[in-house]
């Protein structure tokens, strides 16, 4: 299966950023939008794992899911990856690093790659995508997200009190996210 491990958006955070995405829909042409239904932040994204590796990644970061106390998030910033250049995705995301969702991030990566598996050794940056620009994106597009961008996006919290195995699915209309499993923070009794 092609599987990622992730953060989901809960209320009231998931609310204002389906609104915002649904603005977002209606303003800037020539995206692959996002399912509003399962907005997230990535953790580490596996690719393909067979159902033996899932359940051997589940078990080398629960330690740390149930050693992390929940974490509350600020959302307020739209950007884009690459940060100059052509965009490839384009995401909302938090005003400053939350520095405990990073370190849940590095302690996941650092299991897993205990474990064997592969990681991302680029700094974590906690975001959730909202779209991908279609290539050759449009100047109307384009200029759309730009005008966007400098209008800003309020300010919305949420915590993050759960770390989701989700499998990706491809569908028409987008890739369809199922939870296969689902940690808790803090539920160790060492929870900071």
């Amino acid at each position: 299966m092609r599987c990622f491990l992730a953060v989901p958006l809960t209320e009231p955070a998931l609310n204002d950023a389906q609104h915002l995405l649904a603005t977002l829909r209606e303003r800037v042409v020539h995206v692959r939008w996002a399912r509003p239904e399962t907005l997230h932040m990535t953790i580490h994204f596996f690719g393909q794992a067979t159902d033996d590796e899932a359940a051997r990644a589940l078990a080398h970061v629960s330690p740390v899911a149930s050693h992390t106390a929940p974490i509350d998030v600020t959302l307020g910033r739209l950007g884009s990856f690459p940060p100059r250049g052509w965009p490839r995705v384009l995401w909302l995301g938090s005003e400053q690093e939350s520095p405990a969702l990073s370190a849940l991030a590095s302690a996941c990566r650092a299991a897993l790659n205990g474990a064997g598996f592969e990681v991302e050794h680029r700094p974590f940056r906690a975001h959730c995508t909202l779209g991908r620009p279609r290539v050759p994106w449009s100047s109307e597009g384009r200029a759309a997200w730009i005008t966007a961008l400098s209008e800003g996006t309020p300010r919305s919290v949420f915590t993050a009190d759960r770390l989701v195995l989700y499998e990706s699915r491809p569908a028409s209309g987008g890739s369809v996210y199922e939870e296969r499993a689902v940690l808790s923070l803090g539920s160790g009794a060492g929870a900071a």
